[in-house]
């Protein structure tokens, strides 16, 4: 024993034990093992979804996707081109459908204009129309034929009556050049519920 005050109160001092490791089940080379296969699946997985992400970013279904996008933005215009209408501007109606439409449907809106303007102007028939839905049900772009419904929504004001309407189009384009054009346009009919 020391005699010195200052030792011996050291000595006299509780040092706390160096607190315990604690030890994983298995070796060290075993984890090392193990991270090391998660980090390769890891990366194996990111490299298989990489080349699938590449191959469909650009492969033969983007044209066919663009080409889906095309016809419906397209058709989306056409249909509001055949179905707003002002009667006291049916030289722009009749120009804007003529510019949606293939020369044989646009053959036929000269026909036609003669009695319809007539119809319209005396009816004072406004119409606007929102496009509530679009599904391009066949698409074949080599062909350069498509068809789609739409789903709309009709506000019409005429003779002094107001009215609103839901309707379903079944359309046809054509695709003239690099532009889809509209080749033919008929009503669905609204079946309810049940029936």
């Amino acid at each position: 024993m020391s005699s010195d005050p200052a030792v011996a109160e050291e000595i006299g001092k509780a040092v706390p034990p160096a607190p315990a490791r604690r030890k994983l089940p298995g070796s060290l080379r075993a984890w090392l093992f193990g991270t090391g296969a998660f980090a390769l699946a890891a990366f194996v997985v990111a490299v298989v979804f990489g080349v699938l992400w590449w191959s469909s970013a650009t492969g033969g279904d983007a044209g066919l996707a663009r080409s889906r996008d095309a016809v419906a933005q397209a058709g989306t215009d056409a249909v509001l081109a055949y179905t707003e209408v002002d009667y006291q501007h049916l030289d722009d109606y009749f120009t804007r459908q003529k510019e949606v439409s293939t020369s044989d449907m646009a053959q036929q809106i000269d026909r036609a204009r003669p009695n319809y303007a007539k119809a319209l102007t005396d009816q004072k028939v406004k119409v606007t129309t929102s496009v509530q839905d679009l599904a391009v049900e066949e698409l074949d772009d080599h062909e350069g034929k498509a068809g789609f419904l739409a789903a709309i929504t009709t506000d019409t004001d005429a003779g002094g009556q107001h009215g609103t309407k839901a309707l379903r189009l079944e359309v046809s384009m054509t695709r003239v050049g690099d532009v889809w054009k509209l080749s033919g346009i008929d009503n669905v009919p609204l079946v309810a519920a049940g029936q």
